[in-house]
């Protein structure tokens, strides 16, 4: 097994303090640490190396006779040289190198910027190569300045670099509309503005400052994602060659004359100036007679480094103030009296205010006196403590009404040696996100027509009714309610009265229940159903039953009252059942209910009936198949079929492993049958640990087969079985036996399961993804979405339910929850599956609202795996 330990790597900017004494926003990049983690690869037993090389100049390319070229090229020559390594080339796409590094096909792989993807699939050196970052380049005559000034314009980006994923992401989030132009390389991007068939493009600057004038091309000031480069190795490579590759680095670094500075110079690459006093200055001390011209010369090459070193001061400031200003969060620094000492573009806007009328002002003139003392009071700790600290602040603007919620870090800074530190503070705004949040809620959980809670929400309240402790004594009750004759108010006056009707039940039914009783929830579950959760009814099933019973009359009462336009009569039926605690399981409860309903719609309507247990023969039918389950895994009835999931190029990525049970008097039985009854009844724990090792076995015999090798397998776990003790260590058990990759296995998990002892959870999911395991959170949207625990858990994946997905076209309830969905999984950098995708129509939606990962009927209907790929 290779073992992989993760290295920091930063990078630190740092001034002299008389520069800083002249330039204190310098001093803010030394207050900035990046921290990155790489992964230490196994031993090679050959010095002989197989070098990937793809076009890339003035970074990395081959010559005709397949010699490295470039500067990393160059520089990874010299170093095999010195260390007496034998390197061999082979040219290939940027993506398909990588494909081939990760595969262990070859060894090395030059000009790879780090990210923590990366990290997990290549081995990094410490010591970075370069520094590089992008920018986009326009024709003289434009005049492109910042992001928004892309509307309406052609961009070209060489397809999957990173600078169109960036590029794509930040335009989407501001909504600015680009036309993207995809080309294969940075120089065809270059050839195709100068050929007027784009308006800019985007490349690293090395390239860009390469080549740029050769095609009447000039940067713009859009600078963006800064990076460093290393040679990213296969884990099949001895740890000595990155540790030598490091070694090597270090001490040309120290030399201005090696060779690792020739190479940057011959590619007009910057490099560090050379030392200012000359060798040839040591001679001439004791030389009396040419000590005032050596004065003079000295005095003259000290101004000009003087000059030299200002002009570089002031570049770097306007880059850190251009990288201050891109930043999507409010910066700024608070001198140690707490008034503002500098500010970037995102605090002026926010105040509607220039910097030079916020420096030196307290936070009092732009807020309300209580947000103020609040935000001085933490401040002030902050200074005292001198600690970093991170919170969310409710801050009220003046002259605003609405109040603001901010995400901030906070921390001292010290700005010059000896005196007292300043505070240094990142925030970003969260109002419209949480905003967004309140408005997905309201969609997922109430009813559009009548605004009561829906059946999602009444299953929520339901539920934790019927899980409440063993020791909870009163009865609870569970009235479903339905009009009789509903259906002839709507064909005789229409559905615009049906719906009105519908609206004064609504309220009927709210006003009468706040007058019989307290503790009580009413909801719309279907088209004029209503259903009323009682709570707290009494410990005697007698009393229970006359409480619920009179609510029940009240209700009948408040119906019959009601008149629509044509003055039909207006009538109910009610089904009542009577519950205790965990007695009785939600759907039981439901069922229960439904059946007394039918009785009192049988007798006529108009009327109430209790459930009659002695009519419950599907509790006899439901111990029947608990028993018939007990034995299905020993009489192998049970099966895994699976269900393909695709990208928006029709390109299969991964499936599903969905459990079916083929019961031989039955038939095929429904998993929302069975899954269930196994959870109650333990079953769920042997059943889980069959699916997971199949899928695992499953797995390796695909990472051996490269045609399969990329493909992943989701596969649902149950609460009971994720709560576990032994989860992780059977998991574990499993990987090490059938030594399945980890990082193509997604274990999907439901909100619920989520909300149910967060801590725990999230430990458990840390100590699976520490192991490379995925994780998908299933039926998004069904439960209670809460962003605190979609920021602190370790998902990948959200995969919206086919409920939303169902009605996507057709209903505009559905259609906000999914784009609000597709827009909040990109925010937080996670992978969007769609499920029930039956229509080519609701798959072109879905992939022009940006989702791009879809499952259903369409793409494939379950099949078992030696089924799996033959139709397609």
């Amino acid at each position: 097994m290779i073992s992989r330990t993760r290295k920091p790597l930063g990078v630190r900017f740092s001034l002299t303090e008389s520069e800083a004494r002249c330039y204190p926003l310098r001093w803010l990049t030394g207050a900035m640490l990046v921290s990155m983690w790489l992964w230490a690869p196994s031993s090679l037993a050959s010095e002989a190396l197989l070098v990937g090389v793809y076009h890339n100049p003035p970074k990395l390319f081959a010559d005709n006779q397949g010699q490295l070229r470039g500067v990393l090229g160059e520089l990874l020559e010299a170093i095999a040289e010195e260390q007496q390594w034998h390197l061999e080339s082979l040219s290939c796409e940027f993506s398909h190198c990588l494909t081939l590094l990760e595969q262990g096909e070859i060894d090395l792989l030059p000009d790879v910027a780090w990210s923590e993807e990366r990290a997990q699939r290549f081995a990094f050196h410490n010591e970075p190569v370069l520094h590089s970052w992008s920018l986009l380049y326009q024709r003289e005559e434009m005049r492109v300045e910042a992001i928004l000034d892309l509307a309406q314009m052609r961009v070209a980006v060489v397809e999957n670099a990173i600078q169109q994923r960036y590029l794509a992401a930040v335009t989407e989030r501001f909504n600015v509309p680009v036309t993207w132009v995809l080309v294969n390389s940075f120089s065809e991007g270059f050839e195709a503005v100068a050929s007027d068939e784009a308006d800019l493009v985007a490349s690293n600057h090395l390239y860009g400052d390469w080549r740029a004038r050769e095609y009447g091309l000039r940067e713009t000031p859009i600078i963006f994602q800064p990076a460093q480069l290393f040679y990213a190795a296969s884990y099949q490579v001895s740890d000595s060659v990155l540790e030598r590759i490091d070694t090597t680095l270090r001490a040309w670094k120290q030399d201005s004359n090696s060779v690792y500075f020739d190479t940057l110079r011959a590619w007009r690459v910057s490099t560090p100036p050379p030392p200012l006093v000359p060798i040839w200055l040591w001679w001439g001390v004791g030389l009396l007679t040419l000590f005032l011209v050596l004065a003079l010369g000295c005095n003259v090459l000290l101004k000009r480094r003087v000059v030299a070193n200002r002009e570089q001061l002031v570049t770097h400031e306007a880059l850190l103030a251009t990288i201050l200003d891109s930043v999507d969060a409010h910066i700024y620094i608070k001198s140690p009296s707490l008034k503002y000492r500098f500010v970037n573009r995102q605090i002026s806007e926010l105040f509607g205010l220039p910097a030079e009328k916020i420096i030196g002002q307290c936070d009092e003139a732009f807020f309300d006196a209580a947000s103020a003392a609040e935000m001085h009071q933490v401040d002030r700790e902050v200074l005292a403590s001198g600690k970093k600290t991170t919170l969310e602040e409710h801050s009220l603007l003046k002259g605003e009404e609405r109040v603001r919620t901010f995400l901030s870090i906070k921390m001292p800074l010290v700005m010059r040696k000896g005196e007292a530190p300043c505070l240094c503070g990142i925030s970003t705004e969260l109002t419209e996100y949480l905003e967004m949040q309140s408005r997905t809620h309201h969609l997922a959980f109430y009813d559009a027509l009548t605004g009561l809670p829906n059946r999602r929400l009444l299953m929520d309240s339901l539920a934790l009714v019927t899980e409440q402790d063993d020791d909870v004594s009163t009865f609870s009750a569970v009235l479903i309610i339905d009009l009789d004759n509903f259906r002839l108010i709507n064909d005789i006056q229409g559905h615009e009265s049906g719906d009105q009707l519908l609206i004064n039940v609504a309220v009927q039914l709210q006003e009468s229940l706040y007058k019989v009783i307290q503790e009580a929830t009413v909801a719309r579950v279907s088209s004029d159903e209503f259903v009323v959760l009682l709570n707290a009814l009494g410990e005697e099933p007698e009393v229970a039953a006359l409480s619920a019973e009179r609510v029940a009359c009240q209700l009948l009462e408040a119906v019959s009252q009601l008149h629509n336009d044509r003055a039909l009569p207006v009538s109910a039926s009610i089904g009542i059942t009577l519950f205790k605690g965990t007695e009785h399981s939600m759907n039981s409860v439901l069922q229960q209910a439904d059946i007394a309903l039918q009785q009192a719609k049988a007798a006529g309507g108009n009327k109430l009936c209790f459930f009659n247990r002695d009519m419950q023969t599907s509790v006899l039918e439901r111990a029947s198949l608990e028993g018939d389950l007990n034995q299905a895994m020993a009489r192998n009835e049970l099966a895994l079929h699976y269900q393909v999931q695709v990208d928006h190029r029709s390109v299969t990525v991964g499936v599903e492993a969905l459990l079916r049970w083929y019961h031989p008097q039955r038939g095929w039985v429904s998993p929302g049958t069975f899954i269930p009854l196994a959870e109650e009844n333990g079953l769920i724990l042997p059943i889980g640990y069959w699916v997971l090792k199949s899928a695992c076995e499953q797995l390796a015999k695909w990472a051996v087969q490269p045609a399969y090798s990329s493909l992943t397998i989701s596969v649902n776990v149950s609460s009971v079985q994720f709560q576990h003790p032994e989860f992780v260590r059977d998991l574990e058990a499993l990987l090490a036996e059938t030594q399945a990759p980890p990082n193509r296995l997604i274990l999907e998990v439901t909100e619920s399961l989520l909300m149910r002892e967060p801590t725990r959870v999230r430990n458990t999911m840390l100590k699976l993804r520490a192991q490379g395991i995925r994780f998908a959170l299933d039926d998004f949207g069904t439960g209670y979405s809460s962003l605190s625990y979609l920021k602190r858990l370790p998902l990948d994946e959200l995969k919206i339910d086919q409920s939303f997905i169902r009605e996507l076209l057709t209903d505009k309830t559905d259609a906000a929850i999914v784009d609000t969905t597709i827009l909040l999984a990109a925010s937080l950098g996670l992978t969007v599956v769609a499920e029930g995708v039956e229509k080519k129509e609701q798959l072109e939606w879905l992939r022009g609202h940006g989702c791009y990962r879809y499952q259903g009927y369409l793409l494939g209907r379950p099949t078992p795996i030696e089924y799996l790929f033959e139709a397609y």
